[in-house]
């Protein structure tokens, strides 16, 4: 079990993206993200345990800047889940959110390395767990597929994972 804050899009965006993560499944490869049932996402920070008391009132009580992502290509993690994300274009708002996020929740928390800001990469999963057969396959069809996807972050939420429990979600003004 874990705990994530993330940043959720616009519903234009949302239904974007999840097209995306339903072609490989249209196409006959099976895709491991659709079993988590999640909304497509930017993961800021993640931990295996907090005081979700504690999260709320900091996620509730900052200032998140509006943001549009700008996601503009395809790319893959090295490793054996085999994922495919969508890369945004890096914005100065983006990695100082997270930064703000990894500075406060890390003096708290034991947050996954991945999520410390000089290690981060920004990303929105599209697809996880593809086999090593159709992996290329996999990638290959999404490249050709995805389009340019200008996102506006409309909610911070903080989530309980798997199976994804939504513990507190906030929206952003604009």
């Amino acid at each position: 079990m874990g705990y994530a804050v993330e940043l959720v899009f616009d519903s234009d965006s949302e239904m974007q993206i999840s097209e995306l993560i339903r072609l490989p499944e249209a196409n006959g490869i099976e895709n491991g993200l659709i079993k988590f049932g999640t909304t497509p996402h930017i993961t800021l920070t993640v931990s295996d345990l907090i005081d979700i008391d504690r999260v709320v009132e900091f996620v509730r009580t900052i200032n998140i800047p509006k943001l549009k992502i700008q996601f503009c290509g395809i790319g893959t993690f090295a490793g054996s889940d085999n994922t495919i994300f969508l890369i945004p274009k890096v914005i100065k708002d983006l990695l100082n959110l997270q930064e703000m996020f990894h500075k406060h929740l890390s003096s708290y928390y034991k947050l996954w390395n991945n999520y410390y800001p000089e290690r981060w990469i920004p990303h929105c999963t599209v697809a996880m767990g593809i086999s090593d057969e159709v992996f290329n396959k996999t990638f290959m069809l999404l490249q050709s597929s995805m389009k340019p996807i200008l996102a506006k972050v409309e909610k911070v939420r903080i989530i309980k994972f798997h199976p994804e429990e939504i513990l507190y979600q906030r929206e952003i003004l604009y």
